[in-house]
Formats: structure tokens, sequence, C-alpha cells
């Protein structure tokens, strides 16, 4: 129905400043989606070739740090530190030693800036450098070795330390023949398979992805999953925490229920070849939330 003012006359509808504003941005985003598509955008990301070759020297530590890249962690040949990395996104890597600790770093401010969220979008994952990484390490036993795999593929074998932490975003980590005194393995919404390790002492919290631990030795353990799914076959010498939210945990223990004590929550909770004892060595702590556990006691 239209509208007259107080002189009777007809009042122009205006078409409000911000539909302008919001139609100008829809413009502007489809002529930026067909230059997109219509461009080869490969050649506006850079990529570098890094390496290096360490003498241990005094290196006591390791902090490695990989993002979008596909990672092979294994022993070298000889006494020394090697690392190869192919088709790295510019200015993103850097690789040093300062202070007995030798690290491989991701600039994220650069990172965030120039790729994140790039890689993740369809029709430009491709333009994203998927690097290529190779460490190679000595034979030799490290105090402290903290890696992080923000995303890709990283593998680890045959790692010997004291302290060894592990935190895996979106990728998909394998970890077999690694020893060490105690053991944080971090999964965010990723994968995780560790198969022939002696952890010691472990700590695993699984969010939303799926970690899987087969054959090997734990002794203390604390098992904390969210949303995912946790599967443990392995043998534990030592007390057990667990605790769970909503999601699945499978603890198949290799030794003797009469070894176990149990505390804590019942619903939601199935145990298999149960023994009450008195003479029990360790104690398994059960907190579950809505979601489901399952012990069983294998030889």
């Amino acid at each position: 129905m239209a509208k007259y003012d107080a002189m009777g006359d007809k009042v122009q509808r205006r078409v409000p400043v911000a539909v302008w504003i919001m139609l100008a941005g829809f413009v502007i985003a489809a002529i930026g989606l067909v230059w997109c598509l219509n461009t080869d955008l490969k050649k506006y990301a850079k990529t570098e070739n890094l390496g290096t070759v360490q003498a241990l020297e005094d290196i006591k530590d390791l902090e490695l740090t990989f993002d979008a890249a596909t990672t092979s962690i294994t022993k070298s040949t000889d006494d020394k530190i090697h690392v190869t990395i192919d088709n790295a996104p510019k200015d993103v890597y850097s690789i040093g030693k300062k202070d007995g600790k030798f690290y491989i770093k991701t600039d994220n401010f650069s990172s965030f800036i120039k790729w994140s969220g790039i890689k993740d979008i369809p029709f430009l994952k491709d333009v994203y450098p998927h690097a290529k990484i190779t460490v190679e390490l000595p034979d030799a036993a490290f105090e402290k070795v903290k890696i992080e795999n923000g995303g890709g593929d990283l593998s680890i074998n045959g790692i010997s330390c004291t302290d060894l932490e592990i935190d895996n975003g979106v990728g998909e980590l394998t970890i077999s023949n690694c020893t060490a005194k105690a053991t944080d393995i971090e999964n965010g919404i990723g994968k995780v398979e560790a198969k022939n390790c002696n952890f010691g002492k472990t700590q695993i919290d699984n969010g939303i992805g799926e970690t899987d631990i087969k054959d090997c030795l734990m002794g203390k353990s604390e098992i904390d999953n969210g949303i995912g799914k946790t599967n443990i076959d392995s043998k534990i010498n030592g007390d057990i925490d667990v605790d769970n939210g909503i999601g699945e945990i499978n603890l198949k223990v290799k030794g003797s229920a009469g070894d176990y004590s149990f505390k804590g929550d019942d619903d939601g909770i199935k145990i298999i070849g149960k023994i009450d004892s008195g003479d029990a060595k360790y104690k398994i702590d059960l907190d579950n939330g809505i979601g489901d556990i399952t012990i069983e006691f294998v030889s």
C-alpha cells in the first residue's frame, strides 16, 4: 500500500543502505569466486625446501611441530640428526638448536595469515603446499621429546626417551617401537595407532577421534575419553584411572583379573572375567558419563 506525507504527496520508498552494502558484498564474493576458479592459484603459493644435519653434541630434548604434512620420524644410521623438508610453505618452517634442545617449528602467525583455512576449502585445498618431512634420529636416549601434529600423516618409529609427549590434532598418527618412562598422548579429532611400545607411566586423552593402543607395555595409566573411541589391548602394570564421557572405551588387559580391584561407577560398564580378590595389586577406578566402558582380561 502506498504511503503519503502530510501534504498528500506520495512517499518514495528507499532501499536501506545496509541492503546495498549486502548486495555489493555478494557481487564482490561472486567475482572473487569466479576469479579463483579460473586462475592458477598455485603460482601465488610459494614453497621452499629445507634441510639440516645436526651433530648430537649436548642435545637432550626434542620439540617437533608439524602441520599439513606427511612426516616420518625414524632412526638414523649414524650419530646425527637428519631433517629434510620438501615443498614446505615458504617462511612457515624453521629448524634449529637452542639451550640443549633441537627443534622444528612452524611460524603460527605466518601459517595462519597465509595458509590457515585455505587447505580446508574444497576448490583451494590443492593450492596449499603439502610438505613431505623426514626426521632421522640417532639411537640415543633423549630426556624430553615433544611432538605436535596439527594435520597430516605422522609416523614415529624407534624413539627412546624419558618423557614422551605427543599431541595429534586432525591428522593420522602411528607410533611403533618407542620406549619412555612416561608417555602423554593427546588426540583431538584425528586417529592414533600405537603398537609394540613400552610407554611406562601413561596418560591418554582422546577427544572425538579414535585411539588404538595394541601390544604395548604400560605402567600406571590414566585413560580419558570424551565422545570418541579408545581401544587398548595391552599389558598394564599399575593402577588404571578410566574416565569416559559419552564415547566408548574398550580395555583389554593382558594379565590376571585377580591382580585388579574395582572402584567407581557401574552404569554403562561391562567387566568380563572379573575376580574379587583381596590380594589385588592394582586398582581400576571407573568414572563413566553416558557412554560405554568394556573391560576384559586375557592371558
